[in-house]
Parts: C-alpha cells; structure tokens; sequence
C-alpha cells in the first residue's frame, strides 16, 4: 500500500471511531435528555407563569454554574492529561483545590446578598432559594470533571453509563421534588445530593490514581502556575463569553417575572443539537491536541474539518425545522398558554447556530488561550453593554437580537483567527458546498411540509411527528442522492444499523 493510501485508510478508520463515539455519547445524552422533556410538559401546565418563572430563573443558575463557572483549570487537567497521564491525580487535584475555593467564595456573596440579588432580578421570592442554589453550584462545578477524567483515560464505556445516569437523574429529581413536594427547595436538596455524590466519586477517582503512580499532593503546588497560565484565559474567557448569557437575567431585571418566562420559555434549546454538539466538542478537543502536540496542522485541519461538518448536517437541518414549526413545538412542549414565547423562538435558534461555530477548541488545542480571552472580553464586555441598551431603550426581542448578532460576529472573527494557528485560512474550515446543499433542501422541505399540514387540524403532537418523519426521510434520501452523505459513510451507518436490528430483520 502507498503512503498516500496508508495515510487515507487511518483517517477513515479514526473517522469511524470518532463517529461510533460521537454517536454513542450523543444517543446516551439525548436518552437521557429526552426523558428531561417530561419537565416542561409537566411544569408548563401545572404550575402558574410566575412560579414557572422563578423555576426558570433558578434553573437558569443551575445552568451557568455547569457552562460559565468553569474557570478553565479543569480544561488544564485535560490537557496535562494527555500530555503527561501519570501526573493527572496532581493536575486533577490542583483544579478541584481551585474550584472549590472559588465556588465557596460565589456561595457566601448569593447567600449574605440573597435580598438584593432577588430585588435585582424583580422577584422577590428567588431569595430564600439562593443559598440552596449556591451549595448545588459549588458541588456542581467541583465535580464537572470527572467524565472529563473518564473520556481522557478512555474509559468510554464509564462515561457513556454517567452521561446517561446524571441525566436520568436530574430529570428525576426535578420532577420528584414538583410531583410528591410541590417544592422548589426540593428539588434543590435532590440535585444537591446527586451532585455531592458524583463530587465524591470524583474524589476517589482522582485518589485511586495518586495511589497507583504513588504520587503525592504537595508536590502539585508547583504545576499549579503552569495550570493557571494555560487554563484561566480559557475559563475567564468562557466566563466573559457568557456575559452575553446574562441576557436572561437583563431581562428579567427590566421586564416582569411574567415577561421573563415568556422569553426563557421562547429560549428553549434543542436537546438532540446540544448532546451533538457537547459530544462532538468532546471528542475533537482530544483529536486536536493530539495532532497539534506532534505538529502536524495538516492533520488538525482535516480533524475540524470533519467534525464542523458533521456537526452542520445535524444543526443546520434541524434549525431549519424548528423555526417553520416553532408554533407547534413551543404548543406541544408548553401549552398554548405560552405561544407568546413563539417569536422568541425562532429568533434564539440562530443563536443555537452562532453558538455552533465556536473557535475554542482550536485555541486550546494549539494552547492560545489568551488569545481567546482578549477576543471574547471585548465582544462579550461591548455586547454586554449593547444587550442592557436594548432592553432599557426597546424590549425582550431587540435585547435577542443584538446577542444574536453579537454571537455571530465574535465566532466569526475567532474562527479567522484561530484558523491561522493550524497553518490554515477561515475559508478552508468548512465544506460549503456541503452546508449551501443541506441549506437548501431543509428550506425547501420545511416550507412545503408546513404548507402540507396547514391543511390537517391536527394535534401538535401527530403534526409534528409526522412532519418531522417525513423530513428526515426527505433530507436523508436527498443527502444521498446528491453525494452530501458520502458512499462510505452510508455504508458505515447501514454496518452500525444491521449491528442494532435483530439478525432476523
């Protein structure tokens, strides 16, 4: 076999391993998050506007504390990890060490200004839930990095079983805690001990493998700089990226709790689009770092390459969707108690696609975090201060729209200029014949298949069942028809189809 072929036919085979784990990873988050929709449904119809509203704002915390208060050591971990994996139990504790004085520091400021944090946000009833809300904070982001710990020592198969556990029983507790309790203080202490529990099995994770290398603690001090030089950009430029996040609570310091759950209802995101893209990310931040640690851009480049591509034939379609049948997801999931939220909808799902073109993982795989963090302290600082001029001087839609915009331009730009540290151009990171392509028949199938059921009386449910059945089956017939689907990726998702049917089928 050539050069040339040998180096092809180990792309393709490490294509398809990245594939089968994505999928698996993916399949595990959405199992789990799909059972999570039942949260919604339940609540969005037993519960008043108001007090779904302070759920909603609590929640909102919940969220934060696992996307923007990773301050970036936790990334260090992972990369140490794959560079030197005898010294991890050291990089892990100095992270866990770090977050958890952080979080302490975060949980005595919602605690002692609880009153004034509630009166900021035009609800007075959040404050005795923001102590609660801060202990679930900080055993939430000190244990954030176990399965970060389980994917790096390629343990998949643990990791599958905790994505899938955790979501189950988030969704569990949530949904305990309304149903037997009516409690929102419930439904806090559960999440707590689900999260103080996974925080121990981190603990002893991390233990286990200091024992076998036979390390010790204190020699972690003097990896702790190099720790805080490579992780805290990326982290305290997650935390600034995020400051275009706080919209929500920008509007609900100007809007009433009311006009709050309108638009948080309006800001619901796609689980099957999150758990792609949260897998994806993953996996490729592992591939990168292999591929830049040895030099070889080249490879790196194919990497995002395959990997954004992927990611485009899931989101783009899928988006495409939701904003032609926004009315009958936001009626189904909801109610139509809160159709207002419709508009809000549509709008926020180019944010879901804005969000889907990050940069991070070539900045941190080529170690430029700082870079990152001087490009996301000024998009996010000077889009903070446009998103509250918004919502002083307009309302909930313009304060949208302006992150929307906001989103797109500082991805944009930082996918420029992070394509220069793998020797490449922006131009060059996507397949745009392929994206144009799938573009253009998603809007072409969500239109005439909106037209289609405009003449049914249906109910959302059968309406958007059978709708998006026969979308699917549209795009991926014409996906293969014209070549967006590669022959041999068609092969292998029928090898992986026949492998999960019966061998009778």
């Amino acid at each position: 076999m050539s050069e040339h072929g040998l180096f092809f036919w180990c792309n393709l085979s490490q294509d398809k391993q990245s594939f089968n784990k994505m999928l698996l990873l993916t399949f595990a988050r959405i199992f789990g998050i799909l059972f999570s929709i039942a949260i919604p449904m339940y609540l969005g119809r037993s519960l008043t506007v108001e007090t779904y509203g302070t759920y909603k704002q609590i929640m909102l915390f919940f969220w934060l504390s696992q996307v923007a208060l990773n301050f970036g050591i936790d990334d260090s971990a992972y990369y140490h990890l794959r560079k030197t994996p005898k010294l991890f139990p050291l990089f892990s504790f100095n992270a866990l060490r770090f977050n958890l004085v952080a979080m302490v520091i975060i949980l005595s400021g919602l605690s002692f200004f609880r009153v004034q944090i509630a009166s900021a946000l035009n609800n007075p009833e959040l404050a005795s839930y923001l102590p609660l809300v801060g202990f679930l904070l900080l055993v939430t982001v000190c244990s954030a990095q176990y399965e970060g710990i389980l994917i790096g020592l390629d343990r998949f198969k643990q990791r599958l079983v905790v994505e899938l556990s955790m979501e189950l029983l988030k969704a569990a507790a949530i949904l305990c805690g309304f149903f037997f309790f009516h409690s929102i203080s419930m439904v806090l202490v559960f999440l707590s001990t689900i999260m103080t529990t996974k925080l121990i099995l981190t603990w002893f994770e991390i233990n286990k493998y200091k024992e076998k290398y036979q390390l010790e603690y204190q020699d972690a001090k003097k990896y702790f700089k190099e720790q805080l030089h490579f992780g805290l950009p990326l982290g305290l430029g997650r935390i600034v990226q995020n400051l275009l996040n706080m919209e929500k609570f920008i509007v609900s310091s100007f809007f009433s709790i009311t006009q709050f759950t309108f638009y948080s209802v309006g800001c619901f995101e796609n689980p099957l689009i999150n758990a792609v893209q949260a897998s994806m990310y993953e996996l490729v931040n592992i591939e990168l770092v292999d591929a830049t640690k040895h030099g070889d851009f080249k490879q790196a480049l194919e990497i995002w390459r395959r990997m954004n591509r992927k990611l485009m034939l899931v989101v783009i379609p899928f988006i495409i969707y939701m904003c032609f049948f926004a009315t009958e997801i936001i009626t189904f999931v909801f109610s139509e108690k809160y159709l207002s939220s419709v508009p809000f909808f549509i709008a926020f799902n180019f944010s879901v696609l804005a969000l889907a073109i990050n940069p991070e993982p070539l900045f941190r795989a080529t170690s430029k975090t700082r870079v990152s963090l001087k490009l996301r302290a000024i998009f996010a600082t000077s889009g903070f201060v446009l998103i509250i001029l918004a919502a002083k001087f307009y309302g909930p839609m313009e304060t949208l729209i302006t992150k929307v915009i906001v989103l797109f331009l500082m991805n944009i730009l930082g996918l420029a200029i992070g394509a220069r540290f793998i020797n490449a151009h922006f131009f060059q990171l996507f397949r745009w014949k392929q994206i144009f392509g799938v573009t253009s028949l998603g809007l072409v199938f969500s239109y005439g298949l909106k037209v289609l059921m405009a003449n049914y009386s249906w109910h959302p449910f059968w309406i958007l069942a059978s709708s998006f059945t026969l979308y699917l089956l549209l795009i991926l017939i014409s996906s293969l028809l014209f070549g967006i689907i590669k022959n041999d990726e068609k092969e292998h998702l029928l090898s992986l189809i026949k492998k999960i049917l019966p061998s009778r089928l």
